[in-house]
């Protein structure tokens, strides 16, 4: 998507090891042969970069990692309240994948609420403490279409986390490539 993608990449071009993961696998598919169909300026660039590099891949499933980073779209229903269809489908998905000590971050614009009162509860699923075993942040995406992988950088953050600790970890990933200004506080307030 718009966020996930640009993300993935920044993100792999630090150094870590990236799975994109999309359900449509055409996409998937052309990700992996450098091929995107994106009007982002520098976005074709830094996919294929990454790919080459080796440090991104796409892939129709999730797999076992140390940090799971969710940007899923949050489109309006005709009542003008976040369908958050996507992000429960993106968050059950990872449930085989979670071990113990992972990360989860929320990127999508979602309700204040959304990371306490519906990701805590599909993780739970897992059999892993939340706070504790498993972590839990929400960081909402701060950019606008155009200029994304400039404000990835550059615009300052705010992480909430469902403990100090799970805000605390996802602001390791974060400062290695943001520039701006990184605020904690807890997931209900970001």
């Amino acid at each position: 998507g718009y966020i996930g993608l640009p993300t993935a990449c920044i993100l792999s071009s630090k150094g870590f090891k990236v799975v994109g993961v999309d359900v449509n696998q055409r996409l998937v598919d052309d990700l992996n042969q450098g091929k995107i169909d994106a009007p982002e300026p520098g976005l074709a660039d830094l996919v294929n970069s990454t790919i080459k590099s080796g440090n991104f891949i796409a892939k129709i499933t999730p797999e076992k990692t140390d940090a799971f980073v969710i940007c899923v779209p949050t489109p309006l229903t005709e009542k003008k309240k976040a369908d958050l269809s996507y992000v429960k489908s993106a968050v059950k998905s990872i449930l085989p994948y979670l071990r113990k000590n992972a990360l989860v971050i929320l990127e999508s614009t979602v309700p204040p609420g959304t990371t306490e009162g519906i990701l805590k509860h599909i993780l739970e699923k897992s059999g892993l403490k939340i706070g504790s075993e498993l972590y839990l942040a929400y960081c909402p995406e701060r950019v606008l279409p155009g200029n994304i992988l400039k404000e990835i950088v550059e615009n300052d953050r705010i992480i909430g986390g469902i403990t100090q600790e799970s805000a605390e970890l996802a602001k390791e990933i974060y400062q290695s490539f943001v520039k701006g200004k990184i605020y904690l506080t807890n997931a209900t307030t970001a």
